[in-house]
């Protein structure tokens, strides 16, 4: 329990932020690790408001790569208090006897080459502070299975279990961005699940970018055959095309019936991240839930929690923050708010190392396990585990010479068998096109859909595969 008292003169908020200096022995550690946080109420001036703030210690154990195993290593563990990471006060001290170990997993995304790593000097830690000992005796270590155990309901089953194989082809590709022709047409979505499912009782469902809020198109005009097309150009490209090409792909103004759909743009999430308030960000996602009931969207393709990794990324304005604690905690209240109810999705991207614009479709990240579990995979999890996100996208480069798409390590392992996700998978746009991804190998990694979809090789590669035993049956079906 914290206490925050305004000593100023004007009404404000503040922030509490919870730090933990980790022992730094066998584990380099950095100075101190953001553990949560909570912004107070409107406090008026004098006044003052207790804060209760809790974190669970065996999330914020090191990944020890030779065993496979989250460590919490023997020693003290240092909580601290403050405003920001560079004004803090050490509060207390957590003794551990003897190390601990959470959990044990299997290796994943192997790194074939030695990475030069940055030595962090000791840090030492103060003296005289009050100890309480860690007991941790009636915790056991959780061992982990990576068996296909999936979880469905049983009306999916039933469902998925009365398909032909086609039939199932059709509904693991989507039906394209620009040519396609759903059921449902929602202006403005840059994709659709098949419709071809429509009279078996599977309607298409819309999906819809943005990172501030949803992207949809403002006006478009119904013609007599009930056909919707732009009003205006849903792409600046279009601009440059001929008028003869603009005639068909946008509605005619003087005699096409005109639809309008207006929706709020939000700060992107690198300014909301700026507020660390936790109750405002779960406001955001329900006003974004309330505009996808409004206009017919399933999944909006948000938000994006990869690391700040470089200031010259050209998606960071998208992304939250330089910490995955921050960023998976704020990211999880926004989830929160978008899927307060039923059939309202949003899709977490991009999985994973997705930290650069530049070649980000065939860069090769290198990066060795514990820094990909601990810092490019610790969002994700925490939108797992506590936001219960239905979609994740993974991203467009390769993770030590596999593409994302293709990691059955990251898919699977770790999304089903170790976080317990039980949502959809989807690739990003065209990402397994041409020499990128494989499409085939995209379904057996574990991914559910492959999108946009539509006229591409997807469908051929997938029935290819089928025939030459490169992907079985069972790898389709689930």
């Amino acid at each position: 329990l914290i206490n925050v008292k305004n000593i100023g003169e004007c009404a404000g908020k503040e922030v509490v932020q919870v730090y933990l200096k980790k022992p730094n022995k066998k584990f380099k550690q950095p100075k101190q690790v953001l553990v949560d946080f909570k912004k107070s109420s409107l406090i008026v001036a004098h006044d003052e408001e207790n804060l209760s703030i809790t974190f669970n210690i065996l999330d914020y154990a090191s990944f020890n790569e030779n065993t496979a195993s989250y460590v919490l290593e023997a020693g003290e563990y240092i909580v601290s208090l403050g405003t920001n990471v560079s004004n803090t006060k050490d509060c207390f001290c957590l003794k551990l006897d003897e190390d601990f170990i959470v959990s044990k997993h299997q290796n994943i995304c192997k790194l074939d080459t030695t990475l030069k790593k940055i030595e962090i000097d000791n840090h030492p830690h103060p003296l005289g502070l009050k100890s309480y000992n860690l007991d941790l005796s009636g915790i056991e270590t959780k061992n982990y299975s990576y068996e296909n155990e999936y979880q469905y309901s049983e009306r999916a089953y039933e469902f998925v279990k009365g398909l032909k194989t086609k039939e199932m082809i059709d509904l693991v590709v989507g039906d394209g961005m620009f040519l396609s022709n759903p059921k449902f047409n929602l202006p403005g979505a840059v994709g659709n699940t098949t419709s071809k499912l429509w009279d078996k009782g599977l309607a298409n469902v819309a999906f819809c970018d943005g990172p501030a809020g949803l992207r949809l198109q403002k006006s478009s005009g119904v013609n007599k055959k009930g056909k919707i097309k732009p009003l205006e150009p849903s792409l600046s490209l279009f601009e440059l095309f001929p008028k003869f090409i603009k005639k068909i792909i946008n509605a005619n103004p003087e005699k096409d019936r005109p639809i309008y759909q207006f929706v709020t743009s939000f700060p992107v999430a690198n300014a909301l991240a700026q507020t660390w308030n936790k109750e405002l960000l779960y406001q955001v996602g329900k006003a974004i839930q309330s505009e996808m009931e409004e206009y017919g969207c399933t999944y909006w393709l948000a938000p994006a929690i990869n690391i700040q990794l470089n200031p010259l990324c050209g998606r960071n304005f998208e992304y939250f923050s330089e910490d995955p604690i921050l960023a998976g905690k704020l990211a999880t209240e926004i989830i929160k708010g978008v899927q307060c109810k039923e059939g309202f999705y949003v899709t977490v991207k991009h999985f994973a190392c997705n930290n650069q614009e530049t070649n980000s479709e065939t860069i090769n990240v290198l990066v060795d396990e514990r820094t990909l579990r601990e810092v490019y995979l610790k969002a994700f999890e925490i939108c797992v585990k506590e936001g219960k996100a239905k979609a994740i996208m993974t991203s467009y480069n390769k993770i030590n010479g596999v593409y994302t798409s293709n990691s059955y390590d990251l898919c699977t392992k770790v999304l089903r068998n170790e976080w317990g996700f039980d949502g959809v998978v989807m690739t990003d746009w065209y990402s397994t096109r041409g020499d990128h991804a494989d499409n085939p190998k995209a379904i057996k990694a574990g991914n559910d859909l492959i999108m946009p979809g539509g006229f591409t090789m997807a469908k051929y590669q997938i029935k290819k595969a089928l025939r030459q035993k490169k992907l079985t049956k069972e790898e389709l079906f689930n």
